[in-house]
């Protein structure tokens, strides 16, 4: 389902009333053909097919079928909310946050797409300079990128201060990559460095949650992590495991470009530290 959703944006107007309609009824489309469920929708079997084409199907029976299994194997009862585990004043907090936590990392696997974080490790690894951006909790996870790929000899910035953040993104060009992490896509900081980026045609990659953003749109590549907190939270706790997951997922493509070479350059930062080590 979030896959589905992910892909919704490209569809047209038409497409999205099916797609919503589908969503809203999912018990009766194992009994619906194509004309029926456009009937049911108020628009055309063409539109439809055109959906399900958009979504990554050959047709609609490719579609009938994951969209069933898919349904079938949800776990989570779908009206169990997320609640703070502080501002819901739980006194089984620590448990709540777990169970939370590998309900995000759940949700963040069925939007993983191999091939585009393949796309970004390679625009990574292929690129002159590397900055990585985030404000808040997300800057945590970008120095922890950082740190990664410097093991693996790639020589990069975490950037979390505002005003660095633009300074850096004016001496930038096409053969530049700069990394945004940002849970909402929509941190006014973050953004107004983006929009530096892109005019300096610089590639962007965006790590951010499911949905439209203003961020989304300005980068070439998106990893699409999930969320559960809203806005009003306690602290950042569910955004911030699954945007380190799908960091570890970005590393591990960009050390296998030359699986060779890292490992060597692993080697020597292990055997560094061991050297100094007391």
């Amino acid at each position: 389902m979030l896959n589905m959703l992910k892909y919704k944006e490209d569809l047209s107007m038409a497409e999205r009333v099916v797609l919503d309609y589908l969503i809203e009824n999912k018990a009766v489309l194992k009994d619906f053909s194509v004309e029926k469920i456009a009937e049911a929708a108020y628009t055309s079997p063409a539109s439809v097919v055109r959906m399900c084409k958009k979504l990554g199907y050959k047709g609609f029976k490719d579609f009938k079928i994951d969209f069933i299994l898919a349904n079938a194997k949800v776990e989570i009862p779908e009206n169990k909310e997320y609640a703070d585990v502080i501002l819901a004043k739980d006194s089984h907090c620590g448990l709540s946050a777990v169970e939370n936590n590998i309900r995000v990392l759940e949700d963040t696997l069925k939007l993983y797409d191999e091939a585009t974080v393949m796309k970004a490790a390679e625009m990574i690894m292929s690129a002159r300079k590397i900055l990585i951006f985030g404000k808040g909790s997300s800057y945590l996870v970008c120095k922890d990128l950082e740190m990664k790929l410097r093991r693996i000899n790639k020589f990069c910035i975490a950037q979390g201060e505002s005003h660095e953040q633009l300074v850096d993104a004016s001496f930038i060009n096409q053969k530049d990559v700069i990394i945004f992490i940002s849970n909402s896509g929509k941190t006014k900081e973050i953004i107004s460095a983006a929009l530096v980026a892109k005019e300096n045609k610089a590639k962007i990659i965006s790590i951010t949650k499911l949905g439209a953003s203003m961020l989304a749109e300005l980068s070439d590549v998106v990893l699409y992590t999930s969320s559960l907190e809203g806005e009003f939270r306690s602290a950042a706790m569910t955004s911030r495991i699954s945007q380190f997951c799908m960091v570890d997922a970005l590393f591990a493509h960009c050390a296998y470009t030359d699986i060779d070479r890292s490992v060597r350059t692993l080697e020597m930062t292990y055997k560094t530290f061991k050297k100094f080590k007391r």
